[in-house]
């Protein structure tokens, strides 16, 4: 994996903190600003809301943070990991692989949890609600062999 500029790594770091003492994200908000979701009267409606998770490297054993939108259908609260579309997982997808308990700050409160992938009959239910919700995710699936993880948070 290319190594990211310094600039963004502190962009980054900042993103999370922000999510973790205020609840908001900046890159959400600059990503929705700029695919002109802004004008959009439904955005509240729609809006993802964003957490902190974090997990260790499985490679370090060092914590690893990462903001991410969550979306809750069924009582089942969860994480996409899409990558953008990318051909492969991201790394607190594989972090999670390995070592699946993890801690995520939701609306700024800290909670120990396990992190657990979808069951196929899981994911049948809710990728369509995500998708409804989210059509983005559909067509990082459609580009790409993998399929795309669900994450659920217990």
């Amino acid at each position: 994996m290319a190594r990211l500029s310094v600039a963004t790594r502190l962009l980054m770091r900042l993103d999370v903190w922000a999510v973790r003492w205020t609840g908001s994200s900046f890159f959400m908000w600059l990503f929705a600003r700029r695919a002109g979701l802004m004008n959009d009267p439904e955005l509240e409606s729609r809006k993802a809301e964003a957490l902190v998770l974090v997990t260790k490297g499985r490679k370090t054993g060092r914590p690893r943070s990462v903001v991410l939108p969550y979306f809750t259908f069924d009582d089942k609260t969860f994480v996409v990991g899409s990558k953008g579309g990318a051909h492969d997982d991201p790394d607190w997808v594989l972090n999670l692989r390995e070592r699946p308990a993890a801690t995520v700050y939701i609306r700024r409160q800290a909670k120990s949890a396990n992190m657990r992938f979808a069951t196929t009959e899981e994911r049948a239910a809710l990728w369509p609600k995500l998708i409804a919700f989210a059509p983005t995710y559909e067509g990082y699936q459609r580009g790409i062999r993998r399929e795309i993880p669900l994450v659920i948070v217990e």
